[in-house]
């Protein structure tokens, strides 16, 4: 056991519970802090909407990127761990996270390129930008799920408990799914809200547990370099 290798267990652990809070508080923006205007907005209230809201949307759009990396970040060194990065499902792992950064990357550039289109008064840009910000809720679902790809990559794996590794599954197929019903009907976008909410409880409770578990983890695994 090496103090190096529970420091590193302890930041994967970070990764998990900062990129889950961040995340939290991106998706909870348009019900709290910062509502968004609807799709059907004119350009003046999108002007008066970048106006008023100008430094939240920044904030928003950093807590995007910030959560969506860490989260992937903590992905990705679960499935190190468990010695599965080389597996297919591993790869497949790194192949969600991939398109997961590059979605969400996107998304904040539409974001930021609607309120710098706003501030140079070429609203026509600023429009389809802000209508371009509402298509990414359906890339996103239709995307690879990352939940799905890396519960298969920790299967039969001993660095969860086996309801972990198959619970992840289950919420990837469910958000996978709903992905695909929530292109016909707006409405089951609520369902996948629900979704989102149970993955991020279980990451937080895998953070949790890899860092209760952490000695035992050490000793039976090592990082490579």
């Amino acid at each position: 056991m090496t103090t190096t290798s529970q420091s590193r267990i302890v930041l994967v652990s970070l990764c998990g519970l900062l990129g889950t809070i961040a995340l939290t508080l991106y998706f909870s923006a348009p019900f709290t802090w910062m509502p968004l205007p609807p799709p059907t907005a004119t350009s003046t209230e999108i002007l008066e909407f970048g106006k008023k809201y100008h430094v939240a949307i920044l904030i928003d759009t950093w807590l995007q990127q910030f959560g969506t990396i860490l989260s992937v970040l903590f992905a990705l060194a679960l499935v190190h761990l468990a010695q599965r990065s080389m597996t297919l499902a591993g790869r497949l792992t790194l192949l969600a996270s991939t398109v997961i950064v590059s979605l969400s990357l996107a998304e904040g550039t539409f974001v930021l390129g609607s309120v710098q289109s706003g501030n140079n008064g070429n609203t026509e840009s600023m429009l389809t930008c802000f209508q371009l910000t509402y298509v990414f809720i359906h890339i996103f679902l239709l995307a690879p799920s990352l939940f799905l790809m890396m519960g298969f990559a920790l299967k039969g794996s001993t660095i969860l408990p086996a309801f972990f590794t198959g619970s992840a599954v289950v919420l990837g197929v469910l958000f996978q799914s709903l992905g695909v019903v929530a292109l016909f009907d707006n409405r089951l976008v609520i369902a996948v809200i629900g979704v989102l909410m149970l993955q991020n409880l279980w990451t937080v409770t895998v953070s949790i547990l890899l860092l209760a578990s952490r000695s035992k983890l050490t000793a039976a695994t090592t990082f490579r370099e």
